[in-house]
C-alpha cells in the first residue's frame, strides 16, 4: 500500500473539519437519547439543550406498522439529528420529523430565530450602511 502525503493545506482543512466537530457536539438541538414509550405509542426524544419532546408514533414514516416489540432497538447517529431501527431497515431525520409532528410554521418560525441571532459580516455590513442612513425608519402610528 503506497504511503500518502499530507501536506499543510491539509492539516489545516483537518483542523477546521475539528473545529466545526467541536461546535456541532454543543448544538442544544442534537438528540442525545430516544426511546419508545409502549403505554403511551410514542417516541421520547431527549435534546442536549435539556429538553423532552413526545412524537406520536403513527406520524414516524416507516413505523406505521411495526410491531411494538421492534421499536425498542433503536439508535440515534453521533450527530444527534438522525434515529435509525436497525431490524426495520428505517432511517428518520429528526428535524423532518419535528417539522411533521408540529407544522412547517412552526419550524421555519424557530428556524428564522436561530438563523437572525448569527453574527455575519454581511449582517454587519449592512448594519453599518443602514445606520449612516438613519437607521431604522419609526414606525408610523395609523389613524
Amino acid at each position: 500500500m503506497a504511503a500518502t502525503k499530507v501536506t499543510l493545506r491539509d492539516r489545516e482543512r483537518f483542523a477546521r473539519a475539528r473545529e466545526r466537530g467541536k461546535v456541532r457536539l454543543q448544538d442544544p438541538s442534537a438528540v442525545l437519547d430516544a426511546r419508545y414509550d409502549a403505554g403511551r405509542d410514542v417516541i421520547v426524544l431527549e435534546f442536549r439543550g435539556g429538553g423532552l419532546m413526545t412524537i406520536p408514533r403513527r406520524i414516524v414514516p416507516g413505523l406505521e406498522g411495526a410491531p411494538p416489540t421492534s421499536l425498542g432497538a433503536m439508535s440515534v447517529s453521533p450527530a444527534g439529528d438522525a434515529l435509525f431501527w436497525p431490524s426495520l431497515d428505517a432511517d428518520v431525520y429528526v428535524p423532518g420529523l419535528v417539522e411533521r409532528a408540529f407544522g412547517t410554521r412552526l419550524f421555519a418560525a424557530a428556524t428564522g430565530r436561530r438563523g437572525g441571532h448569527k453574527k455575519s459580516r454581511a449582517k454587519t455590513v449592512a448594519s453599518r450602511a443602514n445606520g449612516a442612513k438613519g437607521g431604522r425608519p419609526r414606525r408610523r402610528l395609523s389613524a
